[in-house]
């Protein structure tokens, strides 16, 4: 089972994005998608989860593996 970070880290590169454009699109600070990826954090604040999720248009419950997404 994937963690938070591992989900994240899919989806942005299937859709073929950097950390830092998803950190221009989302407002939330690359370091902070950084210590996500890598598995240093495992939450992210509410707002910033919508905001990414928003950013990569996919709703916020695949990125917390409530629902599958396809491709990862």
């Amino acid at each position: 089972m994937q963690n938070l970070g591992e989900r994240l880290k899919a989806v942005r590169r299937r859709f073929g994005m950097s950390q830092e454009e998803l950190a221009t699109r989302s407002g939330v600070e690359q370091a902070s998608l950084e210590r996500v990826e890598c598995g240093k954090r495992h939450y992210l604040r509410s707002d910033h989860l919508g905001r990414i999720a928003e950013a990569l248009d996919v709703p916020a419950d695949e990125l917390l593996g409530i629902r599958d997404f396809k491709g990862v």
